[in-house]
C-alpha cells in the first residue's frame, strides 16, 4: 500500500492510509472503468479490502461526498442501516472496533483523526470548500462533544495536492489569504497558489491550542506516480481508510 500506517494504543492498534496506483491496479479486472456513482464505488471499495485486509474482515463505510462540511457518525447495528447511500457528506467518525471509514480524493486532502486514550477514530475529505467551511475542526468538535479532550487527539494529513501546483482563482483564494503567504499567494494575472493542508493546519491551529499533534506527510499527489490527480487528468481516486483493530 502506498501509505500505510498502524499505531499501537492503550485500547488497541488502530491503522490508517492511502491505496493509490499500484494497490488498486488489481481490481481493473472487476472494474475495467472506474466509478460513476456511490453505490459502485461502495463495491469498488469492498473488493479492494477483501483483497487487503485479514480475516475478519473490517465493515466497509463509504460516503457520497459532496466537498462540503456534513459528518456522519457510524454506530452500533446492522451495517445497512448504516449505507452510506442515505449519507452525503464528506467525513466520517466511530467508536467502534472494526469499522473502516473510507473517502475518496484525487487532489483534496485526507485527513485522519484519532484519540490515543479512548477508541475514536475518525476521516475527513476536504477540498477548499471543505476547508472554507472548517470541516476538519468541526470533526474535532464532534470527538470533544463525545467527550474527549483536545489534547487526546492526534491528525495526521495524507497526500494531496501540494500549494505549488494548486492553482486557483480570487474568488477561492480569498477565504484562505488571511492565513498567510504559506497557505496562499498572488501568482499574477488574477491567479493565486493555494495549499489546502497548509490551510488545515493553520485552521485547527488557530481553534484547538492544544491539540495533541498534526502530522502532515507533504506528499504531492501531482508530481507523485503513486497516487491519481484530478489536475493531471486521471479518473482515478485514491482510497484513504482508517479503522480501529480491535
Amino acid at each position: 500500500m502506498e501509505f500505510n500506517k498502524k499505531i499501537s494504543l492503550s485500547y488497541g492498534k488502530i491503522r490508517f492510509g492511502t491505496a493509490g496506483k499500484q494497490s488498486l491496479d488489481g481490481l481493473k479486472k472487476l472494474f475495467p472503468s472506474y466509478p460513476k456513482n456511490p453505490t459502485t464505488w461502495k463495491e469498488y471499495t469492498e473488493v479492494w479490502v477483501k483483497e487487503k485486509f485479514d480475516s475478519p474482515l473490517p465493515n466497509v463505510f463509504t460516503l457520497n461526498q459532496v466537498h462540503g462540511d456534513l459528518l456522519h457518525q457510524v454506530l452500533p447495528g446492522p451495517v445497512s442501516t448504516n449505507s452510506e447511500l442515505d449519507w452525503e457528506g464528506d467525513g466520517l467518525y466511530t467508536e467502534l472496533p472494526n469499522s473502516i471509514l473510507v473517502v475518496r480524493t484525487a487532489d483534496c486532502v485526507p485527513v485522519y483523526l484519532y484519540s490515543n486514550k479512548r477508541p475514536f477514530v475518525a476521516i475527513v475529505h476536504s477540498g477548499w470548500k471543505g476547508s472554507s467551511l472548517g470541516i476538519t475542526e468541526r470533526m474535532i468538535e464532534k470527538a470533544m462533544q463525545l467527550g474527549l479532550k483536545e489534547e487526546e487527539l492526534y491528525l495526521e494529513i495524507g497526500p494531496y495536492i501540494q500549494g505549488a501546483d494548486y492553482e486557483v482563482e480570487e474568488d477561492v483564494a480569498h477565504f484562505f489569504m488571511p492565513l498567510g503567504r504559506e497557505v496562499c499567494h498572488a501568482k499574477g494575472k488574477g491567479k493565486f497558489l493555494l495549499d489546502v493542508g497548509l490551510a488545515i493546519e493553520a485552521g485547527v491551529k488557530g481553534r484547538f491550542h492544544k491539540i495533541g499533534g498534526i502530522q502532515n506527510l507533504r506528499t504531492n499527489v501531482f508530481q507523485s506516480p503513486l497516487y491519481f490527480s484530478h489536475r493531471a487528468k486521471e479518473e482515478g481516486r485514491n482510497i484513504n481508510f482508517i479503522l480501529w483493530e480491535s
